[in-house]
């Protein structure tokens, strides 16, 4: 009795697996003469023309390229995978060499006629010539494309940098209204199996969904996004709040120093600069609303215009010899002050007490003056940038 090794044993049964399902070229190719003679690609599939054709689509978004705020621009790439059936392009395979599948030109068949509904540009269809169709013989079609998207997508920027928003890709089938062909997702969400993070914004969620508009069929891949807030909040809110919180601070540098107005109007070009930067950050637009940042940092150019006021006026007064009036004495809670002179030891007498000049007791009213109003305007414009902070974080985190 002869003993077959181990191993001749799998390379008999693997050849024996390989002679039922091996084919030939000629086998292909007489496939391929068989299927496309005649075949007309104007004709859509089905035998019963009183049904629509059913065609199956799943959407695989591979990255997100770009969004770009100010224009409306929105880039993606990803790949549609279609499949639908066509009897005509169905066959018995033991009569091909047991062929159960095989590959042709997209432009040699029927093919679903989807446009982008929503360009950034111009209107334009799926598919290439490099793309091949995957024909089973059972006359189901598998249709596999992939394109990169630029579709409009109005941004609302309410809570920018802590804004969501909704973009989709909006596809329609102009030539097949929705009683010839029937769209369907497997899924009601795009796939994410592919997807590669994007570094500004993130995905909570999305939708896949076929409509019939007016006997249009519509195909809707819409995309909710969060974004990214920490690259904005180190690079812009920090940076913009530090240099409003420096601008009070040309309150504590005393009065004798020529640099007050000078510090004060720096810091409140400073913040116009910022103001500039997130303007052109965002749409050229007041629909829906206007972004909350702005108005914040309106808020802050303001309070650093009233801030450089109140440098001007307490320098003013600073320098102010006329007598200080009663009502600002009291409001400042002033005494007039008086000096005397101690006897010396040898003298017996008391001196009368002498009265400052004029001149002197003004001088140092003054002073003390604009050193309260300083100091209570420090303490002032402090809270009133603390509470615009607060407030714009309560606004845009609930």
């Amino acid at each position: 009795m002869n003993h077959m090794h181990p191993n001749s044993r799998i390379i008999a049964f693997l050849c024996l697996v390989c002679s039922v399902h091996m084919y030939n070229i000629n086998n292909e190719a007489d496939l391929h003469g068989a299927l496309f003679t005649g075949y007309n690609t104007e004709l859509r599939p089905g035998n019963n023309r009183d049904y629509p054709l059913n065609v199956s689509v799943v959407f695989h978004l591979f990255a997100i390229k770009e969004f770009v705020e100010v224009t409306s621009k929105f880039s993606v790439n990803g790949v549609f995978q279609m499949s639908w059936k066509d009897e005509r392009l169905s066959w018995n395979p033991s009569m091909y060499g047991n062929c159960s599948y095989t590959l042709t030109s997209q432009n040699k068949i029927w093919l679903p006629n989807i446009v982008t509904s929503n360009p950034f540009k111009e209107s334009y269809g799926l598919g290439s010539d490099l793309v091949k169709v995957y024909l089973s013989s059972d006359g189901t079609c598998n249709w596999v494309t992939m394109h990169s998207f630029d579709v409009i997508c109005d941004a609302d920027v309410t809570y920018y940098p802590f804004d969501k928003q909704y973009c989709a890709l909006k596809f329609a089938s102009y030539s097949f209204g929705s009683s010839w062909m029937n769209i369907t997702f497997p899924s009601s969400k795009i796939s994410l199996y592919f997807y590669e993070e994007n570094g500004l914004w993130e995905i909570e969620d999305s939708k896949a969904i076929s409509t019939d508009l007016s006997g249009t069929v519509e195909v809707i891949l819409g995309l909710y996004l969060r974004r990214r807030p920490t690259y904005y909040i180190a690079s812009l809110l920090l940076p913009m709040t530090f240099v409003a919180v420096l601008q009070s601070f040309v309150l504590l540098i005393p009065n004798e120093s020529g640099a007050r107005i000078g510090y004060s109007v720096t810091m409140l070009l400073t913040s116009v600069v910022f103001l500039t930067l997130v303007q052109e950050n965002l749409p050229e637009s007041s629909e829906p609303s206007i972004s909350i940042l702005g108005y914040l940092l309106l808020g802050y150019i303001s309070l650093g215009a009233l801030l450089t006021f109140v440098v001007i006026f307490t320098a003013n007064l600073f320098l102010q010899t006329k007598p200080v009036p009663k009502w600002l004495r009291a409001l400042c809670c002033l005494k007039q002050t008086k000096r005397y002179e101690i006897p010396l030891p040898n003298e017996g007498k008391e001196i009368p007490p002498k009265e400052p000049t004029g001149f002197e007791d003004s001088e140092r009213c003054w002073k003390e003056i604009t050193t309260k109003i300083d100091r209570f305007c420090f303490v002032t414009f402090l809270i009133l940038y603390a509470v615009q902070l607060i407030v714009y974080f309560v606004i845009v985190l609930k």
